[in-house]
């Protein structure tokens, strides 16, 4: 096939782009009806600070039991305090009625597929990095 001459019908390179598994939303069937728009936070109100790559955490949520709930408040806490790291505190882990040694427990098996890099200090909060994993870490 000669690539000067390829020319490409629309929906061709939809398909090209298409990620497996992936609805296709129809732009057709969007146009005649109304779409609502997504809710916003008012002024003042907490909001979670993204975005948050799909493949962290989703790799984040196989680390046990409240796993997810942690990866928010860990995002919430990042955007909150504008800072990585962050300090995991016991207000922020009551957001999401999240127990201390829940939080622990999910962190340290976080911290061993390189999603995040934990100090714990006694008596103190966990002071906690969100890092980006190497390739050698499967993410999928």
């Amino acid at each position: 096939m000669d690539l000067e001459t390829f020319t490409a019908k629309p929906g061709e390179i939809a398909e090209l782009f298409a990620v497996q598994g992936e609805r296709r939303v129809d732009r057709r069937a969007t146009k005649q009806t109304t779409m609502a728009p997504l809710p916003k936070h008012q002024p003042g109100e907490r909001f979670i600070r993204g975005p948050i790559p799909l493949a962290w955490f989703k790799a984040a949520a196989k680390c046990g039991e409240r796993a997810e709930a942690v990866s928010v408040l860990l995002w919430y806490a990042a955007g909150y305090q504008r800072r990585n790291p962050v300090k995991l505190t016991p207000t922020i882990l009551k957001e999401l009625n999240v127990h201390p040694k829940t939080a622990r427990r999910v962190l340290v098996k976080m911290g061993e597929l390189r999603l995040v890099d934990v100090v714990f200090h006694r008596g103190r909060s966990p002071l906690v990095t969100i890092t980006t994993p190497g390739p050698a870490v499967s993410m999928e």
